[in-house]
């Protein structure tokens, strides 16, 4: 038996030295990321590795394949969403597993998962066993590996391009009132994720930087989508194990308008895509060897992205060379700048104007009758009940009071439709959208149409990015044309 580890701690030597360029390339901490000159970037996502020191057989094989992905996909940056360790000799485990990136120069991101730290490491010890490496990302502020954004820089270097929110989700339920339960994010990380996010939009002229979000354990909404929603790609064989409670990131997420895509990992026979209110939820494949429960051939997921783009390309690689799921995932979002019309507003309001007809569509109400035209000072719309068919157009000049991204929420009975300068929104009932203006006048016009017997309802609301709640837009900022 001996002589057996012997011979197993040999082949590690060998792999080891195997996996090691022939040149190191010189490290620094002061590590900056950018898109390369063809404007894409690459990272390599590594999930639930469970790697075990005791287990030297399966321990080889893992760092073999790992090596085996460095080589092949060459990416710009390696990110681990969780369960990297789970065995007794944690700190070998760590120290030999994350030699293939320094031997590299490739910078890497470690996000815990529920299994690490269940060893015997402290949580301090285990950042500064992570943090030690020179291509470690790291951070450990707080006592342990920190929430992180880590910023990619343009091609050019001149600026930031993209972010990335490396997260830690916890691992079981610390409330005595919950038992048995996966943990969740704490109302502080969601609260250090919206603060990070609006205060990196701001420097960014209100506009949200490309990010993503990677982390261990899936959200509520990976399941809760699914169930209703086709997956883009990939497979589901077990139920997700999401935290108990839902603090309200992903909420957070769409409010702030940046995270456009999540990966976790956790369940290790799903590597599914879905799509929830443009916000892709992604698993990783697992990318570990025969220490824990898995029926997936064994692989990793690759994630390419384009500078200025907010969506993204991605594949699984598996160990035999294969690739498979490759998917080019799509965020249709114009954050041009809509420059301010040359106009000087006097005096407050809106036209209002009301025509009677059948339509189809809401502007099918402009070929209708024309009726009697008022100034009104706000768009809002609350009237009785009509016997035929009718619509409302108002025009005016909305004035913008900072350079941003603005959010508009428009309330309507039947159809409405919104334009601001020549950006358009439509819909029935509900519906909103965003857009970026520059401080100033801007041309404003809504339509509403209603059929017979309708109540007439219509309501405009606005939010600038980094504001919580949406209001209606104040007379003050509406002028007549």
């Amino acid at each position: 038996m001996l002589r057996i580890k012997h011979l197993l701690v040999l082949s590690l030597g060998i792999i080891l030295a195997a996996c090691s360029p022939k040149e190191k390339p010189e490290t620094s901490k002061d590590i900056a990321l950018r898109f390369n000159d063809q404007g894409t970037f690459k990272i390599l996502q590594l999930t639930d590795t469970h790697i075990c020191w005791e287990n030297q057989e399966e321990y080889v094989k893992a760092l073999h394949q790992l090596c085996y992905m460095l080589d092949t996909e060459k990416p710009d940056l390696a990110v681990f969403t969780g369960d990297v360790v789970t065995g007794i000799g944690a700190d070998s485990s760590w120290v030999n597993f994350l030699k293939p990136f320094d031997e590299r120069g490739i910078p890497f991101v470690v996000t815990l998962g529920n299994h690490d730290r269940e060893q015997e490491l402290t949580e301090r010890q285990l950042a500064d066993i992570v943090m030690s490496h020179p291509m470690s990302l790291n951070t450990a502020k707080s006592g342990w590996l920190d929430d992180v954004a880590v910023e990619i820089k343009s091609s050019s270097g001149d600026g930031i391009a993209a972010l990335l929110y490396c997260m830690d989700s916890g691992d079981y339920s610390m409330n005595e009132s919950v038992d048995s339960h996966y943990g969740w994010f704490r109302w502080d990380q969601v609260d250090w994720y919206r603060q990070t996010s609006f205060a990196y939009t701001n420097a960014h002229g209100g506009v949200p930087y490309p990010a993503y979000s990677f982390f261990h354990i899936p959200l509520l909404e990976y399941g809760e989508t699914i169930k209703t929603v086709p997956a883009v790609s990939g497979v589901r064989e077990e139920n997700e194990c999401p935290g108990y409670l839902n603090t309200g990131l992903f909420s957070a997420f769409v409010e702030c308008g940046d995270v456009h895509a999540i990966f976790t990992g956790h369940d290790h026979v799903n590597d599914y895509v879905v799509k929830k209110d443009d916000v892709y939820l992604i698993y990783g494949r697992f990318s570990g060897r025969n220490t824990t429960y898995n029926n997936l051939p064994f692989g990793s997921r690759i994630i390419e992205l384009t500078e200025g783009d907010y969506g993204l390309r991605t594949w699984v690689r598996e160990e035999d060379g294969g690739v498979v799921q490759v998917d080019t995932l799509k965020v249709d979002l114009d954050y041009t700048l809509h420059k301010a019309v040359d106009a000087k507003g006097k005096e407050h309001g809106l036209t209002r104007t009301e025509f009677i007809g059948d339509y189809t569509v809401a502007e099918d109400i402009l070929s209708g009758t024309k009726m009697a035209s008022e100034v009104v000072s706000t768009p809002f719309v609350v009237r009785k009940r009509h016997t035929e068919s009718h619509g409302y157009l108002q025009t005016g000049k909305l004035f913008v009071p900072e350079t941003g991204v603005w959010f508009f929420h428009v309330t309507s009975r039947g159809k409405a439709t919104l334009h601001v300068d020549d950006w358009t929104i439509s819909g029935d009932d509900l519906f909103q959208g965003r857009i970026n203006l520059e401080k100033g006048f801007h041309d404003f016009k809504v339509i509403m149409a209603d059929k017979a017997g309708g109540q007439d309802r219509l309501r405009v609301q606005w939010r600038r990015l980094d504001h919580a709640k949406y209001q209606d837009i104040p007379e003050e900022y509406l002028y007549l044309e």
